[in-house]
């Protein structure tokens, strides 16, 4: 059994990234301690999009802020849950990190699986104005079910699963995750936008006639997991009237997922057919649509919307 860090190690990660992403690890052993210690109940205040937070959300997001300044590695953080970026003046680095604290948070009354997600960026004040994908060069993600994973992609270096085991470290589990070019899952996330979208109906309608099995549990983390761990699926979230723009977070879901995707042989697009990581980046907090998964599966949900 190889250890988180002896497996980077060995695939010739430099000791900053390394590094960090140890305190990544650590955040995420913390706030699996907050779950099961039961701190799950509603606070009074709303993030930037107006959605209630839990003191999870809250104690998460400065549990991993703590963790990512003890690095002394990150310049820059963006939090999904704060207005604005905040920057660290004794880093002795220069990377930015971009997270969602605790994605699908909604789903903790019904006792169903959460997760967290980060984006790690070289030259942390250069990410306005620049492609989303231009200086990302690791993603990591985990999952807090009835076991505890964390996801990691590094740049050109493929994707790995670990998990926390019973003393406290994170053991690989699964080397090199890939998913297949095409699925018989599908996740079709927004079905409201059937309702002013009819290609994407009738492109769910091809689905159902195809016989393809329906996984989706509302969090993107637990569904976008579901897909690399059977090693095929897609998940699909469009724009609609509401969310002319999408609804789901370019730095702090969409481009995270996206890199970890391609580095399991998968692919995530937005509902033009163009890349997620090709997106440049106007804002902290901007949003995209997403359509993630198996690459000819995606390539064939792109179509329907565009040709349909």
């Amino acid at each position: 059994m190889q250890s988180f860090n002896h497996f980077l190690r060995e695939k010739g990660v430099s000791n900053e990234v390394r590094s960090l992403l140890y305190h990544i690890a650590r955040s995420v052993k913390y706030i699996n301690f907050s779950i099961r210690a039961g701190n799950t109940g509603k606070c009074e205040s709303q993030n930037l999009f107006g959605e209630n937070q839990l003191k999870l959300d809250v104690s998460a997001d400065k549990t991993i802020a703590d963790e990512l300044e003890k690095s002394e590695l990150v310049t820059v953080i963006a939090s999904e849950e704060k207005d604005k970026p905040e920057k660290f003046k004794s880093s002795r680095g220069n990377f930015f990190v971009a997270y969602d604290p605790l994605d699908g948070s909604s789903l903790v009354d019904a006792n169903l699986a959460i997760g967290s997600i980060f984006g790690i960026w070289e030259n942390a004040d250069n990410i306005l104005g620049k492609k989303v994908g231009e200086n990302l060069i690791a993603s990591c993600y985990a999952v807090y079910g009835p076991r505890i994973t964390l996801t990691i992609a590094i740049k050109d270096k493929g994707a790995h699963e670990f998990e926390l085991n019973d003393v406290g470290e994170f053991i690989l589990s699964r080397e090199k995750v890939e998913i297949e070019n095409q699925s018989k899952y599908f996740a079709p996330g927004n079905l409201r936008a059937c309702l002013n979208n009819p290609n994407y109906k009738k492109w769910v309608d091809f689905a159902i006639e195809n016989k393809k099995t329906l996984r989706y549990s509302g969090g993107m983390v637990p569904d976008l997991h579901h897909i690399l761990s059977k090693g095929q699926g897609i998940f699909c979230y469009p724009r609609d009237k509401k969310h002319v723009e999408g609804k789901l977070r370019l730095l702090f879901e969409c481009a995270p997922f996206t890199f970890i995707f391609q580095e399991a042989n998968g692919i995530g697009l937005n509902q033009e057919g163009k890349n997620i990581l090709d997106t440049v980046v106007e804002d902290f907090h901007q949003t995209t649509p997403i359509f993630i998964g198996s690459k000819e599966e995606i390539q064939t949900v792109v179509k329907f919307l565009r040709k349909h």
